[in-house]
């Protein structure tokens, strides 16, 4: 509840520094180019409910070498999603900027920066369903609730940024966020390795369990499809 509070105060205030620092215009661009990348955590939310479940039916069991398994395994899917993620996005994004937003030609450039950057951001937070599936399972959610805070400070400090840009300021904030979710993700990581053992990456490709958790990841996929395309689409 506090963690909520507390981005709830941080977006009321961030949102209006951002809007008053990039002007409407740019504040928009941002808006619709995130959004459309944004709206691949469709394959991200339906994906971390499934490894979630599998990695707590694991711990129910009591198998750490099932569940290092598990968590490989989920590590593996997310970068090879990743990868074709990035080879989707690329050519459909740049083909979406040039021809179908109505923005002034000058604005082409940033807004192919906020691609870029949108891309990075978005496969970084893929990697992190392993961890963030991990913290669920094992229902340490005060360490949910640290690092949510530590992503809202960090919100903030962006916003507080903008204005000593050395840069366009809408290049500089999508710069700024993307690095804010690169640490976070490594907040993550670290908690992950120092207090889960099974966290530990390693090259394991068994067919039956990634047909498994992609079979669950489907029932999820048609809420997680209705929720992205309510907010994005």
């Amino acid at each position: 509840y506090v963690r909520m509070i507390f981005l709830l105060l941080v977006g009321f205030y961030t949102s209006r520094v951002v809007l008053d620092s990039l002007g409407e215009d740019d504040y928009g661009i941002y808006g619709v180019v995130g959004g459309v990348v944004a709206m691949f955590s469709i394959i991200s939310g339906a994906l971390s409910s499934a490894v979630s479940r599998f990695i707590t039916f694991e711990m129910g069991k009591g198998g750490k070498a099932d569940l290092n398994k598990v968590y490989s395994t989920s590590v593996l899917i997310q970068i090879l999603l990743s990868f074709l993620i990035v080879a989707f996005c690329e050519p459909v994004g740049i083909w979406f900027i040039r021809n179908e937003m109505t923005i002034s030609p000058d604005r082409i450039p940033a807004a192919l920066w906020v691609l870029q950057f949108s891309i990075l951001s978005f496969v970084v937070n893929l990697m992190s369903v392993p961890q963030m599936a991990s913290i669920t399972a094992h229902e340490k959610m005060s360490a949910y609730a640290y690092i949510g805070i530590l992503d809202g400070i960090l919100r903030l400090g962006v916003a507080l940024l903008i204005v000593h840009s050395p840069t366009d300021r809408l290049v500089w904030y999508s710069a700024l966020m993307a690095c804010s979710v690169v640490i976070v993700r490594m907040a993550y990581g670290v908690y992950c390795r120092m207090h889960f053992p099974e966290c530990r990456f390693r090259l394991i490709f068994e067919k039956g369990l990634v047909k498994e958790m992609f079979s669950f990841a489907g029932w999820n996929f048609i809420g997680v499809t209705s929720g992205v395309l309510r907010d994005q689409g």
